[in-house]
């Protein structure tokens, strides 16, 4: 693997945006989460990554990876920046559901009971079975009773600081049960609360100085609260924080109410009215690594609108958060790109 060039070829196209930015967050979503909770440790790279090679969830390449692809990867995209005198962190990530990848394995077969809800999504609350298999943070096995969330924290600790990485995004409002559509959850529990805030802290506690972004449920916090359970305060426990507006979803929430075409407005207001940490971030929805449809093409108002309300929000919001390669590599149109980031920039005295 060479990924130097593709890397260099990924900073020149973005460096409208780069360039002008105090900071640029590249997440390199490898896989789902099986290369993070089946990570065995700095003695086992040669183990194979079950990597995010799917396309409308089919299989679409046969290439294996690596540990040392995916440090090789990395290294590749800080040695650029450094060149470059950009500020880049390059983040990871981990995510709640089954997308990405064609086995998701720990969560859905030898760990079923860390996903025992009608939403496939990770449950933190719940209590792992004994597990003879080794792992970087357990290399005898798991333990009966090994709280899922935790575990998972530790494994994610362990991979970032093994591998590099600056931090983590935890995707798909992960730490929560349910998923997108605004009632699609448990609904609200004091205990429920709870546990996710403990997650949250232990996250915290074990990521030392590796930094964590959520992305949200596509709700306001009122939504997040009572369909899910995400405590109050625990936004402040992350340091990014992504508004989510991906339009294949807001097209969801539009057929079930067709009052909701400016959720995603209130969507971000709420998140930019939480006191304090975390960073804010705006979506942006052009092209996406995983399916074949195109926002540009097939969501245009929606696309449209997402860089509006950006433009319109930069003074209240950190940055903006966007896919960068659709499914077969291709970047988003650098023109579209030269035109954002001219809106975007203009009259601020310093870039987010």
């Amino acid at each position: 693997m060479r990924p130097e060039a593709a890397v260099s070829r990924f900073f020149a196209h973005y460096d409208p945006l780069i360039s002008r930015a105090s900071e640029t967050i590249v997440i390199l979503a490898v896989g789902n989460s099986d290369h993070i909770l089946g990570y065995r440790g700095l003695g086992h790279w040669k183990d194979t990554v079950e990597w995010a090679r799917t396309t409308d969830h089919i299989p679409v390449s046969d290439q294996v990876l690596d540990y040392h692809g995916v440090e090789r990867m990395r290294q590749a995209f800080q040695a650029a920046a450094a060149s470059a005198g950009l500020r880049v962190k390059i983040f990871e990530h981990i995510d709640s559901g089954s997308e990405f990848t064609v086995n998701n394995n720990f969560k859905y077969q030898f760990h079923q009971e860390c996903t025992s809800n009608q939403w496939g999504s990770f449950d933190v609350r719940a209590r792992l079975h004994a597990d003879q298999r080794a792992y970087a943070t357990a290399p005898s096995g798991i333990k009966e009773g090994k709280l899922c969330g935790e575990f998972l924290a530790d494994q994610a600790s362990k991979y970032l600081a093994d591998l590099g990485f600056d931090g983590i995004m935890y995707d798909n409002q992960l730490g929560t049960r349910g998923r997108w559509l605004p009632e699609n959850g448990p609904g609200y529990s004091v205990a429920e609360a709870r546990a996710i805030l403990a997650f949250l802290n232990y996250s915290n506690s074990v990521l030392g100085d590796k930094q964590l972004m959520w992305f949200d449920s596509y709700n306001p916090v009122a939504v997040e609260q009572r369909t899910f359970s995400f405590p109050n305060d625990g936004y402040g426990r992350l340091d990014y924080l992504i508004a989510s507006g991906f339009c294949v979803i807001m097209a969801q929430i539009q057929a079930r109410d067709t009052s909701a075409v400016d959720h995603y407005v209130q969507n971000l207001a709420s998140k930019i009215s939480i006191s304090g940490p975390p960073r804010i971030l705006a979506t942006l929805d052009y092209v996406d690594p995983w399916y074949s449809y195109d926002s540009m093409s097939d969501f245009p108002q929606c696309s449209d609108r997402l860089e509006k309300v950006a433009i319109e929000r930069r003074a209240q919001i950190e940055g903006v958060f966007f896919f960068a390669h659709d499914e077969v590599g291709n970047f988003v149109p650098r023109e579209r790109i030269e035109s954002f980031a001219q809106l975007f920039f203009a009259k601020r005295d310093s870039g987010h």
